[in-house]
This record gives structure tokens, sequence and C-alpha cells, in this order.
């Protein structure tokens, strides 16, 4: 009888492995939903300074820019147009006087509507242009006058978007947290379209030392005036100054080939 007892004892007495997996549970759940919070939460000063930790964490490098409900119907057209530098970085940093040559403005989202023409099911290489469009375009909205003005100024041979390093000291002491999230949402959207203008470059010239970038909207004809052939809108445009291009591993631009 004793013995039985001891033996039921000792299957309902949870064992220390059982505790410490649910311990790690709980604390992993428990960081999760503090995170959760703290990413869709208000700015302010500690979620400013956590925010790359935090887009790190929820986007990672699969970040799509899926929209969890359906948009509402397109009231413009949208285009990602881009131009490079194919000379060496110093002679692309003196222009045309020094001998640097560049390329044709290049309209990169008509071609990729090329290929999609006809096929409602067109993979995301074809999309490319346009989501990353829509998403810089939004966070260029976001920004002050001042620093909209300041994109469209070259920021050339390593020196910093904005002239400082958004991650540093400096720049909480130069910018608002609220301007400075901002500024870092917009600075990770452009050094995506700086990528991708990066690869472009390879893709098409070989490579290149720096890109320029324009995106463009041009507003749908109305309704009203679809019968109407003196109907025209206006393209409204935002301009990225020169940047450096982005460097890639001869694995990753074999997958972009």
């Amino acid at each position: 009888m004793e013995e039985n007892r001891r033996v039921r004892q000792q299957r309902t007495k949870p064992k220390v492995a059982t505790l410490v997996v649910l311990l790690l549970a709980g604390i992993a759940a428990l960081g999760h939903i503090g995170a959760t919070l703290a990413f869709t939460g208000p700015s302010t000063p500690i979620k400013t300074s956590l925010q790359p930790e935090l887009n790190r964490y929820f986007l990672g490098p699969l970040d799509q820019g899926w929209s969890l409900f359906a948009p509402g119907p397109y009231s413009q057209d949208e285009y990602f147009t881009m131009r490079a530098c194919l000379s060496s970085a110093d002679v692309c940093a003196g222009g045309q006087e020094a001998g640097a040559k560049f390329t044709e403005w290049r309209d990169v989202t008509s071609e990729e509507m090329v290929k999609r023409a006809g096929n409602m099911f067109s993979d995301r290489e074809t999309k490319q242009s346009k989501v990353i469009h829509g998403r810089l375009w939004s966070a260029a909205s976001d920004l002050s006058s001042d620093a909209r003005s300041e994109i469209e100024k070259p920021f050339i041979q390593g020196t910093p978007v904005f002239g400082v390093d958004l991650g540093s000291s400096a720049a909480s002491d130069k910018y608002s947290s609220s301007e400075l999230s901002n500024l870092r949402a917009y600075k990770r959207l452009e050094d995506t379209a700086v990528g991708f203008a990066s690869l472009y470059a390879i893709e098409q010239w070989g490579g290149a030392s720096m890109v320029e970038i324009k995106l463009r909207r041009e507003p749908v004809t109305t309704f009203a005036q679809r019968h109407s052939e003196t109907a025209k809108s206006k393209p409204i445009e935002t301009y990225i100054g020169w940047r450096d291009t982005k460097e890639f591993s001869e694995a990753a631009v074999a997958v972009w080939k």
C-alpha cells in the first residue's frame, strides 16, 4: 500500500525538465507580447531606441509588405525610375566635367509590366518596383519639408543620408523622437530602393558606382473625363539624389539574375 502511494506521488510530481520548458515558454511568450505592444504602440523615446531591433524581429529579411485588407482602387499609376553612373566613384563624384559616364533614365516599372501583361497570376518578380515605390513614397511623405529637401541631395562616398548616422547619439540630439522615428523608417526603405537599383544596374550594365532614383505618380484620368482628349494629368515626382550602390555577394547576384 505504501509503495503504491509512493509510485503515484512520483508520477504526479512535476519533473525539473518540464518546469524548465514551461518557464522558458512563459518568458518567450511574455517577451513576444511585450515586443508586439511596443511595435504596434504609439511613438515614444523607448520605442524609438528599440525600433531597429523591433523591425528586425517583426519584419526580418522576408518582409513582403503585404496588406491585411484589400486596398482601395488605384487613383494613380506609379513608376520607379533610375539611372546610374558607371565610372569609378571618384570620377562619378566629379560629374561630367571629370568624364563620368551616366546611363539614360530607365523606367523599371514599365519594363516589369511588360512581363505581367495579361497574366493576373504574375509572380513577385514582376511587381518588385511597384511595392518598393508605394512604401518608399509613403515614408517620404511622412518627412518634414526640410528632410524632403535633404533626400534630394547627393550623399556619396560614405557620407550618411541626412549627414548623420541615424542610430547615433548625435542624431538623437539633432532630431526629436518622432522625427527621428520617421527618418529611420524612411532610411530603411531608401536602402531597399538603392539595393534594388544596384541589382538592376548589375543586371543591365554589369555594375555601377552610384545610382539616382525618381519615383513618379501619374494621376489616372477621372471617370467623368474618360472620353476627353484634352484631359491631362500632371505627374508628381519624389526625387532621391545620388547614392553609393549597395554591395552583394555573388550568390545574391546569381539569385537575382
